[in-house]
C-alpha cells in the first residue's frame, strides 16, 4: 500500500510542473502562392486557466480569433503556412491551457509587421 502511495506521489510531483503538448496542426492549403521574400514569421497566443485539471475557469481563444488578431496586429495583407499549437503548462494546483498560432505574414504595402 505504501509503495502505491509513493509511486503516486512521484508521478504527481513529475506532472506538477511540466508542459504537456496536445496537438500541432497545419492550417495551410497547398493552393496558395508562395510568400514574398519580405514576409516574416509572427506569433499570436492566448491562455486559459484550470484548477486541479478539472475545473475550467477560462479557455484560450479559438484559432480563428488568433488568426484575425495576427492579421490586424501585424497588418498582414496575406498569411501563409499557419500552424496551431495547443499545450498545457501544469503548476501543481493550476494549469494554463495555451493555444498559439505561428504563421508567415506578408505585410500590407509600406508596412512592416
Amino acid at each position: 500500500m505504501s509503495r502505491a502511495i509513493l509511486v503516486s506521489l512521484v508521478a504527481l510531483t513529475a506532472l506538477a510542473g511540466c508542459t504537456l503538448h496536445h496537438s500541432k496542426q497545419a492550417l495551410w492549403t497547398q493552393d496558395q502562392a508562395p510568400p514574398r521574400a519580405s514576409a516574416t514569421f509572427v506569433t499570436e497566443e492566448d491562455s486559459g486557466l484550470q484548477l486541479l485539471g478539472l475545473f475550467v475557469l477560462s479557455e484560450p481563444d479559438h484559432y480563428a480569433v488568433l488568426l484575425e488578431r495576427a492579421r490586424r496586429r501585424h497588418r498582414c495583407a496575406r498569411m501563409h503556412h499557419a500552424q496551431l499549437d495547443f499545450f498545457t503548462d501544469h503548476w501543481i494546483i493550476v494549469a494554463f491551457p495555451i493555444s498559439r498560432i505561428t504563421l508567415i505574414c506578408e505585410a500590407e504595402s509600406g508596412n512592416k509587421p
